[in-house]
């Protein structure tokens, strides 16, 4: 896997600004840092940009709402006012939802959290109460409720929290499930050696996690395989990003952010995330590998997919 720099003019990437035969798709992902790492909303946005199920040409308009290294369960806390990203001054996020009706929600549902971690009672059921009386909300606004499964440990108990995440699934009649913890699972079974996460990054996915991810939601939200489809060049952040410690660097960094021109996705995240942003790196995957991933997801998003439906008209 190759990183450089990337260069490519943020303007022109293929969501933005272009015609679409239906009206556009306000795509707005729930979560913490797995949710944004990579511009990851973007990059969904960009490889399904005009190819939505049930939107068809339709623009494709990413945005995020959340805070770092927090359960998207603190949201229904009295009086929480912490957000870092996403919300005007004073609005909640079930505020939102109701005044902004965004057509797709994607909530980040964790395998740690609903296992009880960040729980007040360590059961669990905090995070699942609030994700379904999210879903309530969603739908009460006319949008559709999207779980993005997420899980990058290889333990039992993150099996279990995806028994679980599913339970919660069928309980909330879910027709949108990216499956990636699933299939980030399924890599580790069969391709232990392949490095899905940095070695200098255990909390968030690495090029290879991300690639993995974007074709969970390709065929999450395309009903379409995404074998051969994605870019095998493709955005990311660094890993194991330090502070520069000599004045040259120093300035040197400040004047890469100051010369750094975010996007429309970009230009509504913490300003803090400009560090990375204003990096404009790039990764690329091996054809093998990239096959073998989009093949990965593919099948796992039909497997749960069946379940799902099944359980629904059960």
């Amino acid at each position: 896997m190759k990183r450089r720099p990337f260069f490519c003019l943020l303007s022109g990437l293929p969501f933005l600004g272009r015609a679409a035969e239906s009206p556009p798709v306000r795509f707005l992902f729930v979560g913490s840092s797995s949710l944004y790492w990579n511009d990851l909303p973007r990059e969904v946005a960009r490889v399904v940009n005009g190819k939505v199920a049930g939107h068809p040409g339709a623009e494709v308009i990413p945005e995020a709402v959340g805070r770092s290294g927090s359960d998207i369960r603190v949201y229904l806390e009295p009086g929480f006012n912490r957000y870092e990203y996403g919300v005007q001054p004073g609005q909640t996020f079930l505020q939102k939802i109701a005044e902004e009706k965004p057509d797709l929600v994607a909530l980040m549902t964790v395998c740690r959290f609903i296992m009880g971690d960040d729980d007040p009672d360590g059961s669990g059921s905090a995070h699942a109460g609030a994700v379904t009386t999210y879903c309530g909300a969603i739908r009460d606004a006319g949008g559709e409720p999207l779980f993005y499964e997420m899980g990058w440990g290889k333990t039992e108990r993150e099996a279990e929290g995806r028994r679980r995440i599913f339970e919660l699934a069928v309980k909330n009649r879910i027709r949108l499930f990216a499956p990636c913890s699933s299939a980030w699972a399924r890599v580790y079974r069969e391709k232990p050696d392949l490095a899905l996460q940095h070695p200098q990054d255990g909390s968030h996915p690495g090029d290879a996690g991300h690639f993995l991810n974007l074709a969970c939601f390709y065929a999450t939200l395309t009903g379409q395989s995404p074998v051969g489809v994605l870019p095998r060049t493709f955005p990311v952040w660094p890993h194991g990003l330090g502070k520069a410690e000599t004045p040259e660097a120093k300035a040197a960094e400040a004047a890469r952010i100051t010369a750094f021109r975010p996007d429309a996705y970009q230009k509504k995240m913490a300003k803090w995330m400009l560090k990375n942003m204003s990096m404009r790196l790039q990764a690329t995957l091996e054809e093998e590998t990239a096959r073998y991933l989009e093949t990965v997801a593919w099948e796992t998003w039909r497997d749960v997919s069946r379940r799902l439906a099944a359980a629904r008209s059960a």
